[in-house]
């Protein structure tokens, strides 16, 4: 898992053409005037911007994925992330091809993600992202970018 401010970005661009195309893809596109949806950068990029309001932890699970990166940049707002590590997890969704995701809990440390911050989650780190901050909920908007693998 990587925790950073999109301001280092690139940074992270020699990992692979496919991440510094994927933050070039944050960094360009006015995300605060778009509604939520699917926006497709090409056949291995797109992105899910959402707006909600963050949760308790007791009712959400640590989710992995086998297909897809995931670069998760708050737009506005801030919540918690839990992370852990794929070896722990205890699943209790079995894997979905299809959604690319299984669900499960784990032993996990946590990250206040505000805007201007991303997280960046490989196939090994389960994550349990829109948490509440504090006992109160926040709304927030983010855009989750899958960069297939």
């Amino acid at each position: 898992m990587i925790f950073d401010n999109l301001e280092n970005a690139q940074l992270y661009y020699p990992l692979s053409k496919k991440i510094q195309d994927a933050f070039h893809f944050i960094k360009t596109t006015d995300w605060k005037a778009l509604k939520p949806g699917k926006y497709e950068l090409n056949d291995d990029i797109f992105a899910n911007l959402q707006e909600y309001e963050t949760k308790d932890p007791k009712d959400a699970e640590f989710e992995v994925h086998r297909k897809y990166y995931d670069i998760q940049y708050v737009i506005s707002g801030a919540e918690i992330m839990g992370f852990g590590d794929l070896e722990n997890l205890n699943v209790t969704k079995e894997y979905d091809d299809k959604k690319d995701v299984a669900f499960g809990e784990c032993p996990s440390s946590n990250v206040l993600v505000s805007e201007g911050y991303f997280t960046f989650f490989a196939p090994k780190d389960a994550h349990k992202p829109c948490l509440n901050v504090g006992d109160n909920t926040k709304k927030v908007k983010k855009v989750i970018v899958k960069i297939k693998i």
